[in-house]
């Protein structure tokens, strides 16, 4: 089926792409190879707030965490039901790319697919197909025998508004929220999950108990940066990336990674105003991955404090946004509410 795929593809890039009569108007697009799902990022807020927008980047996630699409067999727009964005593949498609959505162009090369006999999505008159590589959804070159580019579609438990809750993830009880104002209004209020005895802890925003700090990419490694973004539920993908081992009230040292505990956070060899937040490899003592934890402020030797860039936006990136960036500045007198963090019992 896939060779003659590739005998029809320079034949269907000439075609109309509109979809045929028989459409999938409201599906799971779900891989072969981990049952994982196809989803826009930031889930569920990307849809119940109207986040979505040009580059909202596509990734995959459980399924019951993931939105439906619109799909046909055969050649056609994939599209984000009652939105008008469509799957994007951009102009220069190659192996090892991004996906995302994009303001629907029926036609438009870059969104036209073909969805073949033997569950394959394709790229209509290019070589690229939907690949679920080791770290999500991807393109790459149609090739046979890949089953990381099998994909089925059917009805299941997501939504166009997907629940938080997912199958794989047990129920957990809700945190209180801080009763502090809100220092980030703009950013839609989520879920507060609450931590779990000896398996990290999250550090959240005061008056914002549902943002917790977070390795941002999805990966813990050396330089990776850290953010701020919507507390992750327990038993997600990437709860990882938010749960720390955090000095004790009132004490100094370092904030390691619960699950690479040799990784620690970093303010640079100089701390200062306006010096990017990141990890890097724990060294016992090293005085810039020393914090003491007092109050609600975590700051350094040289009264450096770590801090939320409030004129920082959303980044958009695979497989989860940050939404905000974080650094460190001079600790405030004033309580900053930019500066002021907490580990809720």
């Amino acid at each position: 089926m896939l060779a003659q795929l590739f005998a029809l593809l320079p034949l269907l890039a000439v075609a109309s792409a509109s979809p045929i009569e028989k459409r999938d108007d409201s599906v799971l697009i779900r891989a072969g190879r981990d049952g994982k799902c196809l989803a826009l990022a930031g889930l569920p807020n990307t849809l119940k707030y109207n986040l979505i927008d040009n580059g909202t980047p596509v990734i995959t996630t459980d399924c019951a965490n993931a939105n439906t699409w619109s799909i046909n067999r055969g050649s056609g727009s994939i599209t984000v039901p009652n939105t008008g964005y469509a799957l994007d593949i951009g102009l220069n498609p190659g192996n090892n790319g991004a996906l995302k959505v994009w303001t629907s162009y029926p036609g438009a090369k870059q969104q036209t697919w073909y969805y073949t006999d033997d569950n394959r999505i394709a790229q209509t008159g290019g070589n690229q197909c939907l690949d679920e590589g080791d770290n999500g959804v991807q393109t790459y070159e149609c090739t046979t025998g890949n089953t990381n580019q099998i994909w089925y579609t059917g009805a299941g438990s997501g939504s166009s508004t997907p629940s938080t809750t997912t199958a794989s993830t047990p129920a957990t009880t809700t945190a209180p929220a801080s009763s502090g104002s809100d220092p980030l209004p703009s950013i839609p209020k989520g879920d507060v999950p609450a931590d779990v005895a000896g398996q990290g802890k999250r550090i959240r925003l005061v008056g914002r108990d549902d943002l917790c700090v977070t390795v941002a990419g999805g990966f813990a490694g050396i330089n990776t940066r850290v953010g701020l973004a919507s507390c992750f539920a327990n038993g997600d993908t990437f709860t990882f990336a938010q749960l720390f081992d955090v000095p004790a009230q009132g004490s100094t040292g370092p904030i390691r990674v619960h699950s690479s505990p040799n990784l620690c956070l970093d303010a640079g060899s100089n701390p200062s105003n306006g010096v990017g937040a990141k990890l890097y490899t724990c060294y016992d003592g090293l005085a810039q991955q020393q914090w003491t934890y007092s109050g609600t402020t975590l700051r350094t030797a040289n009264n450096q404090c770590f801090d939320i860039v409030k004129e920082s936006s959303q980044s958009f990136e695979k497989p989860y946004p940050t939404d905000r960036d974080a650094q460190t500045w001079e600790c405030s007198n004033n309580g900053d509410p930019y500066q002021q963090f907490e580990v809720l019992a």
